[in-house]
């Protein structure tokens, strides 16, 4: 169980089954998981065998078939204890003390041996006694491994599944070599023996793991890649299969050399008919006629081909025209000199592997292997590589074979379905609504498809609809789809309404299976920045648009590294006196072919694309050197976007551009807009509070036209409010709009913030806000945005501050 730094010793776990299973499912690989477990099962079953051969030994042999039993068992116990370590994923790297290993092999043989020697001895007691022993010794083996385990981290321990993990072993094999000894009924001994050893094998084991917690801490040392262990789990797994395989070879031999040949025969997992060049049967074990569901009275040795094929088809229900095709048939593959190998499906469901060596004047050997279950298992495993485990939908894989398949006959339409809000449901309520969810969208939108239409899940909440019905179907599918998926959703004791965006794109000739897929995932964009919970026909043009928008991303982020971008400055005077306090920063683009471009165009590309946190550190830079460069009065204001709060990186770029310049940070004001604290309130409120601990202020620029803007203020300090061009612009005609005004000045007098009008462009509206008590002012009245040289200008200017003594500026 691997923990955070930290956490040792804090929020011990509740021990039960569900813990022990998720330490397996969610700690593990589960190939390897597997792998131990065939190693541990078929290791078990060996022992068992090896083990009451050696306790039924004359006295002169026991103590060499013990000796065999314990080195298999120890070695199969070490290799499922070392590949299934190997299997345990802690997240951090892991190696191993190659003396500790070695010694817990060992510990494992000869603990082992010492509980077999015992187990045989012949007392009520010594099965249970032994067993015990062989517990202990599977303890000691895991546990001396754990301390070969080394990785970086810290390892604790959790008393109490470690306990369980001792008794487990101890009870388990204890009844383990009981039930081998002692069982009741004697043809049942051996299976409750080998069922109970795995158990306390697997059980000490995922036990003993669920103890085990890493809390993650950088050490130093030599560690295994990821790589290497998984070679070195296939090379012991190989190694304790190998081991094991000997196991089962010495105990064949034994058995056959004890058995008769009839007895091997008519225990084989194969049918076997020998067929003499006469054409009769001289050689037929048991399995034939389990496998053709054939009496002892239906064949028997002596029976002629013809007799034996007539018999399995009259058991079978085939006419004599069939009869006659199959005995031809063997007739065809005894005369040929090569083996003949086919697979017949039977009407039962049945799936023969059947096999013809040829041998003699006409004879031959044939062969039955019932190949049902892994026919069936190849089946599940290929319907798994082409559809979606949780929702049964076709995935990825075969929604790109289809894809091709489709295109390449014709017309195909394809919609993207897009899970609206399902990440928050997901968060909120947990993985298992919305894994319940998700199966219930698919079954909803598998409900509502036609023949020609295939579903798929592509991954995550992106899902797939393809049609060849035609555009109309699909924009019709689509509107039900839209109802359907809005409808709530109940899954368990908790209930949620998502909704989906779709995207719908029809082939058009040329297209490959790539222009299809992005062009419904741009109709899908679009439905979202509609509003969402509705669906969008790709247009002409959309391809060409997104084309375009990727270039002007490209130029965006060399304008960066070119030195394209510019700061202008729109200075900001103090009312009544008209005195320049001030500047805002504004970013300008001036592009070689389009000219100067606005923020309003390339700043949403540079948030979407993620290029606005290197434009906004240039910006905040440059803002701060030329600062430097002007009077200690005056002090610039930046503005910074939504994206740009939610960054990591903020505080750390103005910091340095303030070191950097050495500017003192009360001569920077930030200003930010309603709708970024909306966003993220909690985040923005740590923010801004260290930002204003080091002495930058903060302005809520458009203030009046959020949802929530006095709330903001009680929650937010802030330095400055800005108020709105538009309340601006209305003053004279609307009364809302004064009332808003003079409403927002008297507030922030109360509360002793400092106000900025925005767009002041007549002087009526300069006059009332004067009267009014408004702090300060910015428009195209007092002063358009300047380039750096007419700011300096401006800054040095001896005449009087006021738009009548500044012509270069209006």
């Amino acid at each position: 169980m691997v923990r955070p730094i930290g956490a040792l010793g804090v929020g011990r776990r509740v021990p039960g089954m569900m813990t022990v299973i998720g330490c397996i499912v969610y700690e593990h690989n589960l190939w390897l998981v597997l792998v131990a477990a065939v190693i541990c099962g078929s290791g078990s079953w060996a022992m068992v065998r090896l083990f009451l051969r050696a306790a039924n030994a004359r006295a002169t042999e026991r103590l060499a078939w013990i000796v065999l039993s314990a080195f298999l068992t120890g070695a199969s116990i070490w290799c499922t204890h070392f590949v299934a370590m190997l299997g345990y994923e802690p997240g951090v790297p892991v190696a191993f003390d190659p003396v500790l290993t070695i010694v817990s092999l060992l510990v494992a043989m000869v603990g082992s041996g010492i509980g077999f020697w015992i187990a045989a001895g012949g007392r009520p007691m010594a099965p249970a006694i032994g067993g015990a022993i062989v517990g202990l010794a599977i303890v000691v083996m895991h546990y001396t491994g754990m301390l070969a385990y080394r990785v970086q981290g810290i390892i604790a321990w959790d008393r109490t599944y470690l306990i369980a993990s001792v008794a487990i072993s101890c009870v388990l094999a204890a009844l383990s070599m009981h039930a081998a000894m002692r069982g009741r009924n004697e043809a049942l001994r051996p299976h409750f023996a080998t069922g109970f050893f795995f158990l306390s094998i697997i059980g000490l084991h995922f036990t003993g793991m669920t103890a085990f917690e890493v809390t993650p801490m950088r050490i130093d040392g030599s560690f295994s890649n990821p790589e290497a262990l998984n070679a070195l789990a296939f090379a012991v797994a190989c190694i304790g299969l190998a081991i094991v395989a000997s196991g089962f070879a010495s105990s064949f031999i034994d058995n056959k050399a004890r058995a008769t040949a009839a007895d091997a025969l008519s225990n084989m997992s194969n049918g076997l008919t020998v067929i003499s060049s006469s054409g009769h049967i001289t050689l037929l074990n048991e399995r034939v006629r389990e496998l053709f569901r054939l009496q002892e009275s239906d064949v028997w040795i002596g029976m002629s081909l013809e007799a034996f094929i007539d018999a399995i088809g009259a058991r079978a229900g085939w006419d004599a025209p069939r009869i006659q095709r199959v005995v031809a048939n063997h007739r065809t593959w005894f005369g040929v000199d090569h083996p003949t190998r086919i697979e017949q499906h039977l009407d039962d469901g049945l799936i023969l592997d059947i096999c013809c060596q040829p041998v003699g004047r006409g004879g031959a050997i044939l062969t039955y292997e019932d190949v049902t279950e892994a026919r069936n298992g190849q089946k599940t495993i290929a319907h798994m590589a082409f559809h979606d485990a949780l929702t049964g939908l076709k995935n990825r894989r075969m929604f790109a074979q289809s894809m091709d398949a489709l295109l390449a006959r014709g017309e195909v339409t394809m919609l993207m379905i897009d899970l609206d809000r399902f990440k928050d449901v997901n968060d909120r309520l947990g993985h298992a609504f919305g894994d319940g969810l998700l199966k219930e969208a698919a079954e909803r939108i598998e409900a509502l498809l036609r023949p020609e239409e295939e579903a798929f899940r592509l991954g995550g909440d992106e899902l797939a609809v393809l049609s060849i019905a035609g555009p109309e179907r699909a924009e019709a599918l689509a509107r039900d789809l839209v109802v359907s998926l809005g409808m709530p959703f109940e899954i368990g004791l908790h209930a949620a309404t998502i909704g989906c965006s779709i995207g719908i794109a029809t082939a058009c000739a040329g297209d490959d299976a790539s222009t299809v897929q992005k062009k419904a995932d741009l109709a899908l964009y679009a439905a979202k920045n509609a509003g969402r919970g509705r669906f969008e026909v790709y247009r002409e043009g959309m391809l060409e648009h997104e084309a375009s928008k990727r270039v002007f991303e490209q130029d965006l982020a060399e304008a960066l590294a070119l030195g394209q971008l510019e700061l202008w400055y729109q200075p900001l005077f103090c009312l009544p006196e008209r005195r320049l306090v001030g500047f805002e920063a504004l970013v300008r683009w001036r592009h070689p072919e389009r000219g100067l471009v606005p923020p309003s165009e390339f700043i949403p590309v540079a948030e979407s694309c993620g290029l606005i946190s290197s434009i906004g550190a240039w910006v905040m830079d440059e803002a701060c050197r030329r600062a430097a460069q002007w009077p200690d009065d005056l002090y610039m204001s930046i503005n910074v976007s939504a994206v740009q709060l939610r960054s990591a990186t903020l505080s750390s770029h103005l910091h340095q551009a303030l070191t950097r310049h050495r500017l003192p940070a009360s001569r920077i004001e930030l200003e930010i807009t309603e709708t970024a604290i909306v966003e993220n309130s909690e985040h923005l409120a740590v923010v801004l509070a260290g930002l204003r601990a080091i002495g930058v202020r903060i302005a809520m620029d458009d203030f009046g036209t959020g949802y929530s803007s006095l709330a903001h203020l009680r929650e937010f300090k802030v330095d400055r409010i800005k108020i709105d061009r538009s309340f601006i612009a209305a003053y004279a005609s609307d009364d809302g709009s004064a009332a808003i005004v003079r409403a927002v000045l008297s507030m922030a007098g109360q509360l002793s913030i400092d106000t900025t009008a925005e767009g002041i462009e007549q002087e009526d509206q300069l006059h009332s806000l004067i009267e009014l008590g408004c702090g300060t002012a910015q428009g195209y009245l007092l002063g358009r945005p300047l380039e750096a040289g007419a700011a300096d200008a401006l800054v040095h200017a001896d005449q009087p501050s006021g738009p009548q003594a500044l012509p270069s500026v209006a």
